[in-house]
């Protein structure tokens, strides 16, 4: 398969295999997300409390998720990442199906760590497949292609999902959001090829290799910063339709289309051009892959508290909406970085140890510490007590701003694929 490094051009091959890396990326978010959609009729079949409800969207990832991606990784690293990714894929879309067959917390909470151990290869699968098909001075808008997949997954499971749950109940919505990728899966194998690649050397222990990417200190303090950034992203993604629900009294299937279409549009902005940006700028200094974030997510910290504090709710969407936009900017040159700095072989490896410290962080913190602060203030706040919750996790932004621009200090200003 030809790459943008050696053809110097887009060519028909490559966007193919990079459309079903963002169609990939798309079903992995939607199928994590929409339990944050439907979450208001599933605590109301249930009984949940918010603190369960957060549980659900984030700590029952986090406790499997980052760890299995290692050893997934591991695989990736030696074996035939296309297959791996397809049949995570199918596994993660079948557990999405299953979740609507739940009959109560703990059978919801088993079906989601299945959703969780299936998406445990899509990192270490997709990042190592595009860093091996894309010259570094394009990875970060490669990146984007892929990131923008987020912001197209999160549409599809606030739109489609709330649209379904509303009109057919919340159990239809997982099946709706999880068949079709058990399709995507069979298109994935079937014309996916596996691209070539420097194989890690045999006698490489899996511990000499994440030592050998933890001691790199512009590794470590990346991936601290995304990981505190995360906490910020996965807890509005559980939160945020919710609070519309109750803050300003919006019917779930319109609170979904609205917040899903406008965070996705803005999402796709934000993740393309901060990958054009991240490429221009690194083109002329390599410590802008770390100060790019750094600057965005401090921006979108201050645009995004705001909007959890107002009552009214065009402003609301408007300071969501920009704050998405701004949160999605950091995100190709985040794993840019994390590429470049890894060594050939153990490019898996490196996405899924950076998975592992976002989600153990982001993931496992974001959703159940709002749920765990909205519990605590509503009875003395009311509903403006999971606004405050929001607008109070921004703060994990502010230290995900210096972490970055540690990061930025550990890079060469120019370099190829090392710190």
């Amino acid at each position: 398969m030809a790459s943008i490094a050696k053809s110097g051009t887009w060519t028909g091959r490559l966007a193919y295999f990079l459309f079903l890396m963002f169609l990939v990326s798309t079903l992995n978010m939607a199928d994590r997300q929409i339990i944050g959609i439907v979450a208001e009729p599933i605590k109301r079949e249930f009984g949940l409390s918010d603190t369960l409800l957060g549980l659900l969207g984030g700590t029952a990832f986090a406790l499997v998720y980052p760890p299995l991606g290692l050893p997934i990784a591991r695989l990736a690293d030696r074996f035939n990442r296309r297959n791996i990714l397809a049949i995570c894929l199918a596994f993660w879309s079948g557990m999405t199906a299953l979740c609507g067959a739940a009959t109560g917390f703990w059978s919801l909470l088993l079906a989601r760590a299945g959703v969780a151990a299936g998406e445990a290869g899509y990192a270490p699968c997709t990042h190592s497949l595009i860093a091996d098909e894309v010259d570094e001075r394009y990875r970060a808008t490669a990146f984007a292609v892929l990131v923008t997949g987020i912001s197209a997954g999160g549409f599809l499971a606030s739109a489609l999902g709330g649209y379904v749950a509303q009109e057919y109940g919340w159990r239809w919505a997982f099946a709706a959001i999880g068949i079709p990728g058990l399709l995507l899966a069979l298109l994935v194998r079937l014309t996916v090829r596996e691209p070539p690649r420097t194989v890690a050397p045999r006698g490489a222990t899996a511990w000499s290799v994440y030592r050998r990417l933890l001691t790199n200190p512009a590794f470590s303090w990346c991936i601290a910063g995304s990981a505190l950034h995360l906490v910020v992203t996965y807890g509005l993604g559980a939160w945020a339709v919710v609070w519309f629900v109750r803050g300003h009294d919006m019917p779930l299937a319109t609170a979904g289309l609205a917040l899903g279409g406008l965070g996705a549009v803005a999402g796709a902005l934000g993740s393309f051009s901060g990958g054009l940006a991240g490429d221009w700028l690194a083109r002329r200094d390599r410590r802008w892959l770390g100060w790019w974030p750094s600057i965005t997510v401090l921006i979108a910290a201050l645009v995004g508290a705001p909007a959890f504090l107002t009552d009214n709710v065009a402003l609301a969407i408007a300071g969501v909406t920009l704050a998405v936009f701004m949160n999605a900017l950091y995100q190709p040159s985040t794993y840019a970085l994390v590429q470049g700095v890894a060594d050939p072989g153990a490019r898996a490896s490196a996405a899924a140890l950076m998975i592992f410290a976002q989600n153990i962080v982001g993931l496992g913190l974001g959703p159940v510490a709002i749920g765990v602060a909205s519990d605590a203030l509503t009875p003395a706040m009311g509903e403006a007590g999971l606004g405050l919750a929001l607008a109070g996790v921004f703060l994990f932004n502010v230290l995900a701003c210096i972490a970055y621009f540690m990061a930025a200090r550990f890079l060469r200003t120019k370099g190829n694929d090392d710190a």
